[in-house]
């Protein structure tokens, strides 16, 4: 059995220790507020700029950063042990994986219809 890797004060409600050594409410309101900015910039750019060739890379880089906040700080990766971000990381592989197939799907499929 693995134990995270911040020790913390145990506790019968939180054996390991991970309630105790979490954040402050002020970083995490903080990292709240970085994903509601993100979110409303995410939106500014799909009513300013409108559907281009940039504007689609530039919102999956904002939903990126935005996930990734969000792991890091409210799911906890930070204070996670190795299986844990061994997990995590072996996720985004296989999604990794998931998108790279289906993106190959949608980009040659008018090859199959015109031909």
């Amino acid at each position: 059995m693995s134990h995270p890797t911040t020790p913390g004060a145990t506790t019968p409600d939180d054996p390991h220790g991970i309630r105790a050594s979490a954040d402050n409410p002020g970083v995490l309101l903080v990292v709240f507020a970085c994903v509601l900015g993100l979110a409303l910039a995410n939106i500014g750019i799909s009513i300013q700029i409108g559907p281009t060739k940039f504007t689609l890379p530039l919102q999956l880089a904002i939903g990126s950063v935005q996930a990734g906040l969000v792991a890091y700080y409210f799911m906890h990766l930070r204070q996670g042990d190795k299986v844990v971000i061994l997990t995590a990381l072996s996720s985004l592989f296989w999604m990794g994986i998931l998108f790279v197939l289906f993106m190959g799907d949608y980009m040659t499929r008018h090859l199959v219809v015109s031909s």
